[in-house]
């Protein structure tokens, strides 16, 4: 009885020292795997800019219809998704787009902002004001600093006007 219960304190032993090894090695390469994927993110990976706020356009820097009120760009960002609202700057215009959804649906992209979609009863242009229908809008563009750069058309066929829409001061809530 004593050389079996000597066999099965050293199939113990060598059991115990497998089982070290194994749990060792997993560990060590668990870690080594987070290490590399931690280095990659910190490196490689960058979240986009922060895009959200009212942009006023300069109604002189505008396609043809869109000259005869200054209009302001409302954006909102989830991550590099965005939408957005482009409204009159008049206090009529503020409140028609108030309550509505977001009319203009885009993407941040390394090279700038994309935003397309149909516009609801802008002010100046008068087809779309008078049939009730939507104009359609297609706007890309950069920030620098605390401006909106870029290109904004009609997609119906007019030419792309550049633009330059400073961001509006945030307005704090009162208590």
């Amino acid at each position: 009885m004593p050389n079996a219960q000597l066999l099965i304190t050293k199939m113990m032993n060598h059991l115990s020292l497998k089982s070290l090894a194994f749990y060792g090695i997993a560990i060590g390469s668990a870690s080594l795997l987070f290490k590399v994927v931690t280095a990659y993110g910190e490196t490689n990976l960058n979240a986009p800019p922060a895009l959200a706020g009212n942009y006023r356009f300069d109604p002189n820097n505008l396609p043809e219809c869109l000259k005869s009120d200054v209009l302001v760009l409302t954006i909102e960002q989830s991550g590099v998704y965005l939408s957005g609202n482009l409204r009159s700057g008049s206090r009529e215009g503020r409140e028609k787009t108030a309550q509505g959804k977001a009319s203009l649906l885009g993407k941040w992209e390394t090279q700038g902002l994309n935003l397309s979609g149909a516009v609801p009863n802008l002010a100046g242009c008068s087809d779309s004001t008078a049939t009730g229908q939507n104009s359609s809008v297609k706007m890309r563009g950069i920030i620098e600093q605390e401006s909106l750069k870029g290109k904004i058309s009609l997609t119906d066929g007019a030419a792309a006007t550049d633009f330059t829409a400073p961001r509006e001061a945030a307005v704090q809530p009162q208590k």
